[in-house]
């Protein structure tokens, strides 16, 4: 029966999707209690539960009014689907590439569909209160995925710690892979850097920094990282890099050779982090290298 189940709500996502109608999205929903990231917790059908069989999905809610529907099965496939999104009486509903009506049933959301009902719980539910969106702006990550902003906090507050004090430690993070189906931690893998500056008149003047490619386990219970395995230096680092990334190691020295991607990406988390923060600087510079301008607030 729990198999049975399984490919029913395959079958009827799919058939949910294929349906869906399009929306319209930019609406103020700053305000809503729905915000964040929920994940499927169980289903069941005609009133028997069912096991989830390692596949994951999850739910992701923005302020203005857009999403994304995320599902990864159990061999690590992934597929994210758009949509809009916007409040109804007791829950509220989904257009797009996904079209659903959710309720609020205690803490959890619910929906359902083709006889299937499909219970989600928030992303962090039970944990300690630490960790908030907001607490991104002290290490330059401005969105609202806890999982990828434990990843830029552990750079920040704990790898950071590996070099002399400066004014600011900003991370570059870039995730190849995540593996979301352990069940007391998610497995990131990417491709990490941490890079530590002074401020000088109207440029932060990097003074030191590192790459650390490799896996961070973070907890499920509070978004903290417990472990962090990188890939080793020198005559190693091939046969550590394949041990660490598996299938994904292609992907991940796709991203490592590629300092044009890299360089583009610190120049947006490094404006990231002076925007949200309000501070005045206008360029970070390497020492030995031209100023490199950051971009300014919303553009």
């Amino acid at each position: 029966m729990k198999k049975k189940l399984a490919i029913l709500l395959s079958v009827a996502m799919v058939l949910t999707f294929a349906l869906a109608a399009c929306g319209g999205g930019n609406e103020d929903l700053s305000d809503s209690k729905y915000l964040g990231s929920w994940t499927a917790d169980s289903m069941s059908f005609a009133g028997e539960e069912g096991d989830l069989d390692g596949n994951v999905w999850i739910l992701a809610l923005n302020d203005d009014g857009t999403g994304t529907f995320t599902g990864i099965e159990a061999d690590g496939t992934e597929d994210v689907s758009d949509f809009t999104w916007s409040q109804t009486n007791g829950g509220f509903k989904t257009k797009g590439d996904v079209n659903l009506d959710f309720k609020e049933d205690g803490d959890d959301i619910v929906t359902k569909f083709m006889g299937v009902e499909l219970r989600f719980k928030i992303e962090g539910e039970g944990s300690s209160d630490e960790f908030t969106f907001g607490d991104g702006a002290a290490y330059g990550y401005g969105g609202d995925d806890p999982i990828e902003a434990a990843c830029y906090k552990y750079m920040a507050e704990t790898v950071s710690k590996d070099y002399d004090a400066a004014e600011f430690s900003i991370p570059t993070v870039n995730i190849i892979h995540e593996d979301l189906t352990q069940e007391d931690e998610y497995l990131v893998y990417g491709n990490f850097w941490i890079d530590n500056y002074n401020g000088e008149g109207d440029t932060l003047k990097s003074v030191s920094g590192g790459n650390y490619p490799g896996c961070m386990h973070v907890s499920k219970d509070d978004y903290t990282v417990t472990a962090f395995d990188v890939v080793a230096d020198g005559g190693n680092f091939e046969e550590s890099a394949k041990e660490i990334f598996g299938d994904s190691y292609d992907d991940f020295m796709a991203v490592y050779s590629d300092s044009d991607k890299h360089a583009e990406d610190r120049k947006i988390t490094v404006s990231d982090f002076v925007n949200l923060n309000g501070l005045e600087y206008k360029y970070y510079q390497d020492e030995g290298w031209d100023p490199v301008k950051l971009y300014e607030a919303g553009k």
